[in-house]
């Protein structure tokens, strides 16, 4: 067995289990690093070496000859120096000294002793390049004797060691977390990946196949919701665009009929009812068709300024009112019939339901914004999702007889937007009507304008009406 398959077997499955074998990895690395830095980084123990315990030696020295008979003194001094070499400790007659000095080692040396304790400075010397105090130290008891300590200012020992310890210690197990929490949450970002990519033109994002159990569990489900999901709009892309194209044959028939009734009223609303459904036929298959994402391969370089453009044209040589207000020549990367499409719906509407249209284009940090304003009575808030769903109109309350649409207009420019990667918004106007715009990215970075250049003249709108 290879060791990944064998760290494979050995990992817990569950969430939980992976989490808690964290930890405990965790806790070990740091009780091992510690345990390595303290026997690496510590430096031997030398009590000689070390001035507050010479300075305590020296005050246990004082508090036995202090204890002691008088006779036994000697002694003791001549024991202790030779048991204490580095103490350099002797006998003194109390003369030949100066005043007692205000150091650290004497204030030391007076706490260890306990009691009120009698000290002269006897000089400073220089013993193996460190500078030594010699102190002649008399106690209450009338003991005297004369005593080497180093002259240090006795500061806590240095704590660089310690600091380094803990520094080391917390960078690897912030290391550790990270990559332990990376290798927990990448399946998770995978499957948000995937579920974010659904229905989406770029909708080939692999589910997860290794991870704990329950992002499986949760991948193998979402691997089953996207194929019934497929399955029904295959199914029902089929079932629209089957009876949409069956119904053109008996529409035509009809039509034909039609032509023969004597009735001039009842002809005319007759051929006007087949206008009607043969619309419908229309608007139902331009909805199936252009509903469905397309092939990314087929995207080319377009023009979007061109695009709008000759959208406006087109409207203003029929009479409407129409015009480009502020224009940039952007490229895009995308079908030019699918956008052309997506824009002639947005001014249809405008056109229609506000009497007039007027476009602006725009860079944006997202890419460039076309937007379509009109002056008509707008969409409340409450119903723009809704609108922007197939065969929902803006006027629910008439009847089909006196509509002026089928409600898939917005819901076509909604799925053409979405498969260029943008994004569709409506929104109402403080100064009245709608504004629809289409955000769609550029195909690459191109310098920003100072000024806009427009495209038409300004008296285009006037010459539109």
């Amino acid at each position: 067995m290879t060791f990944a398959g064998l760290r494979a077997r050995l990992r817990p499955r569950s969430i939980a289990g992976q989490i808690v074998l964290l930890i405990v990895a965790a806790i070990a690395v740091a009780h091992v690093v510690a345990t390595l830095a303290f026997v690496i980084l510590r430096e031997p123990w030398r009590p000689d070496d070390r001035p507050g315990v010479m300075v305590g030696r020296a005050a246990t020295v004082a508090r036995l000859l202090d204890a002691s008979e008088p006779g036994s003194r000697d002694a003791l001094i001549a024991a202790s120096a030779r048991s204490l070499p580095t103490l350099e400790i002797a006998p003194w007659d109390g003369q030949d000294g100066r005043a007692e000095p205000d150091h650290a080692v004497i204030r030391r040396l007076r706490d260890g002793f306990g009691r009120a304790l009698a000290i002269t400075d006897l000089g400073s010397e220089t013993r193996r390049g460190d500078p030594v105090l010699r102190l002649g130290i008399r106690t209450p008891a009338g003991a005297s004797f004369q005593v080497v300590v180093p002259d240090d200012p006795l500061t806590p020992p240095r704590q660089g060691a310690i600091i380094f310890t803990f520094v080391f210690l917390g960078l690897t197990l912030a290391l550790l977390s990270l990559w332990a929490t990376r290798a927990l949450t990448a399946p998770l970002a995978r499957l948000e990946a995937a579920a974010e990519a659904f229905g989406t033109r770029d909708d080939h994002a692999a589910v997860p196949q290794a991870g704990p159990r329950e992002v499986l569990a949760v991948s193998r489900a979402l691997d089953r919701m996207r194929a019934r999901v497929r399955r029904l709009i295959d199914d029902r892309t089929q079932m629209l665009a089957a009876i949409s194209h069956d119904l053109r044959t008996p529409i035509t028939r009809l039509r034909l009929r039609a032509e023969f009734i004597e009735d001039e009223h009842a002809r005319a609303a007759t051929l006007r009812d087949l206008d009607q459904m043969n619309g419908l036929v229309e608007a139902a298959l331009s909805f199936v068709r252009d509903g469905q994402a397309r092939d990314t391969g087929s995207h080319t370089l377009v023009d979007l300024a061109s695009v709008v453009q000759t959208v406006c044209d087109g409207f203003a040589d029929i009479g409407a009112r129409a015009a480009v207000e502020r224009s940039r020549h952007v490229l895009v990367r995308g079908r030019a019939d699918d956008l052309q499409r997506a824009i002639t719906n947005l001014i249809d509407n405008a056109v229609k339901y506000g009497g007039e249209a007027r476009v602006l284009m725009e860079t944006t940090p997202r890419g460039v914004r076309v937007e379509v304003r009109d002056s008509g009575p707008g969409i409340a808030e409450a119903e723009r999702e809704a609108m922007l769903q197939p065969f929902v109109r803006g006027d629910r309350a008439r009847n089909l007889n006196d509509a002026t649409g089928f409600g898939l207009g917005l819901s076509i420019v909604q799925a053409i937007v979405e498969a260029h990667a943008g994004r569709l918004v409506l929104e109402n106007r403080p100064e009245g009507g709608l504004a629809a715009s289409i955000e769609l990215p550029l195909a690459a970075r191109q310098p920003p304008e100072h000024e806009p250049e427009p495209l038409r003249a300004p008296e285009t709108l006037g010459r539109a009406a």
